[in-house]
């Protein structure tokens, strides 16, 4: 067919299709004027119909859903949460969860009395037994060295396992895993920290934080405690509000500012800040490391941990610390393996020569010699050293748990006050130091690391405890009970006590002990359930989904392989 033949051929069909075309586009436009004419009736049926008690009712049941606790939902709906997988390392989750609510419990009770920051026996107002060195520490005192140690640790120990194994495949896992990790990292510490601050700017712009502004400001009469933290301003409108909390968010990821970070719509939130700068720095000596041998790779580390020091960068070294714990537990457990395989089973030794039964007679000791004693041996140095020899690494681990806490429960003000137990370690913190009750906790740290690491799965009590599910659970939530404790301390929980003491028809400062302590345990513990509820809701329904809009945004961004 020739093409003038083809062309007059598709002229019928090309006209048929454009008036198609035309009288769709026609429908489409009297559909639409029909929907912008109808839209307000069509609006008016839609809430009608949202109105109705079975939907309404469907809604409120979902609301209730998302926002109820796992524990109500095992209970109600019978929707219980998968059992959390156990991995080697999972008592660092336990113990990251139980200092959570370690945390939570000394920013309530520092509010109401210093004594989570004196020391014990400093005068006479402090000589109580919850106040002494090791007991302190399970309420009182900073703990924010612990959360970067065992990030330190956690962060290293899988990268040392492949680095140590030299080959090209291990380091191009090494590469990958350390891309990834810092790409996540910003995302996933910043966007939840954002969002928490965001709802709490929103809390101070609609007012709801002037009802107890003034109790909160007047430290004398209803806030005793060593407690200075700025309240947050009210702006005159919703733009400076807004610009506030924006120039704060920016001041939190400034990571080459000299201090710390407090941002006044959280405090708190300062070691968000210190933990990213921790990752970066100890990335870098990771990467710097990589094709060193591993005992070069330790001294690096044990260097840079000296160097930071001296650059009074506590929160740093405290991070190389936990790397430094890894290191050693990789190597030590490489040279136990190594011993095992080199034992010779008892069966391949020669067998024992043939005893004498005179030798046996001569070895054995007299029976008259015991018709006067007990059926126990008496004991004497040589039973003691032999007891000493078989339990002496238990002894040893006990210790060293006990000088591990110790040095952890160093007081607030240990090296400015006198200090009873502390005075003589005193003298070994430098001058220049700036943050000198941070010195012994870091310490403390790293040996805490240490022998969790080195303790034996099967037998050790403090794994046991660290994997229990209460303490999984605590670990699970614990960053989102650390970023809503302070909001919902300062909303609901700081006023408790003052409501329970008003009702007895007296004031805290100017109650008995009994009275006191009452209200400020049943504020305690309302605030704690109000926290890990939040903690709950917000761990599943927020900061899950933050992980998983950052995985999507790292598959748009990385190369597919």
């Amino acid at each position: 067919m020739k093409s003038e033949d083809a062309g007059f051929a598709k002229e019928p069909a090309l006209k048929e299709e454009r008036e198609s075309f035309s009288n769709a586009n026609d429908d489409l436009l009297e559909n639409n004027h029909l929907s912008l004419r109808d839209a307000p009736v069509r609006i008016a049926s839609k809430a009608l119909t949202l109105m109705r008690p079975g939907h309404a009712y469907r809604i409120g049941k979902k609301i209730a859903y998302c926002f109820a606790p796992q524990l109500l939902r095992s209970k109600i709906w019978d929707d219980a949460a998968p059992k959390p997988k156990q991995f080697p390392t999972s008592y660092l989750n336990g113990l990251r969860g139980l200092t959570s609510v370690k945390v939570f419990t000394f920013h309530y009770t520092m509010v109401f009395s210093d004594f989570g920051f004196q020391p014990w026996g400093t005068d006479a107002r402090h000589t109580h037994f919850l106040e002494l060195p090791i007991v302190r520490y399970f309420y009182a005192g900073f703990t924010a060295h612990i959360f970067f140690g065992i990030a330190g640790y956690l962060t290293t120990l899988r990268l040392f396992s492949l680095i140590d194994k030299h080959d090209q495949a291990s380091r191009e896992k090494v590469l990958i895993n350390v891309s990834g990790a810092l790409f996540r990292r910003a995302f996933r510490l910043y966007l939840p920290t954002m969002i928490v601050t965001l709802i709490t700017m929103h809390y101070i712009w609609f007012g709801f934080y002037e009802a107890n502004r003034p109790f909160l400001l007047d430290h004398e009469r209803y806030f005793p405690g060593d407690w200075n933290e700025p309240k947050p301003e009210i702006f005159p409108s919703y733009y400076l509000q807004l610009c506030n909390w924006a120039r704060e968010m920016f001041d939190l990821t400034y990571i080459m500012a000299q201090g710390a970070v407090y941002p006044y719509h959280d405090q708190h939130l300062w070691s968000i800040l210190a933990e990213m700068r921790g990752s970066l720095f100890l990335y870098l000596i990771l990467i710097a490391t990589v094709q060193c041998h591993r005992k070069v790779r330790l001294a690096a580390l044990c260097i840079m941990t000296v160097m930071f020091f001296l650059w009074n960068h506590w929160e740093i070294w405290v991070y190389i610390l936990g790397a430094i714990v890894a290191q050693l537990d990789l190597l030590l457990t490489e040279r136990e393996q190594e011993k095992k395989m080199t034992l010779v089973p008892e069966r391949l030794l020669p067998p024992s020569p043939p005893r004498s039964p005179m030798d046996e007679k001569m070895t054995r000791p007299d029976a008259d010699a015991y018709t006067w004693s007990s059926s126990r041996p008496p004991i004497n140095n040589t039973t003691i050293c032999a007891y000493l020899s078989r339990h002496s690494d238990r002894i040893l681990r006990v210790f060293g748990f006990l000088v591990a806490f110790y040095l952890l429960s160093y007081p607030i003000d240990g090296s400015r006050d006198y200090a009873p137990g502390y005075m003589t370690l005193n003298l070994l913190i430098p001058e220049w130091m700036d943050r000198k009750d941070k010195f012994y906790p870091n310490i403390g740290t790293g040996l805490l690391l240490f022998l969790l690491a080195r303790s034996d799965p099967a037998t050790s009590t403090w794994r046991r405890i660290l994997n229990s599910d209460l303490a999984q659970y605590f670990g699970k939530i614990s960053f989102g009970l650390y970023l809503v404790h302070g909001p919902i301390l300062h909303a609901v929980g700081y006023m408790i006590p003052h409501r329970i003491w008003w009702a007895m028809g007296t004031e805290g400062i100017n109650t008995t002990n009994g009275p006191w302590i009452f209200a400020i345990m049943v504020g305690w513990a309302i605030s704690l359930l109000l926290s890990l509820w939040a903690a709950d809701v917000w761990s599943r329904e927020v900061e899950s989904r933050c992980v998983k809009a950052v995985k999507k945004l790292e598959e748009v961004c990385f190369v597919k392989k």
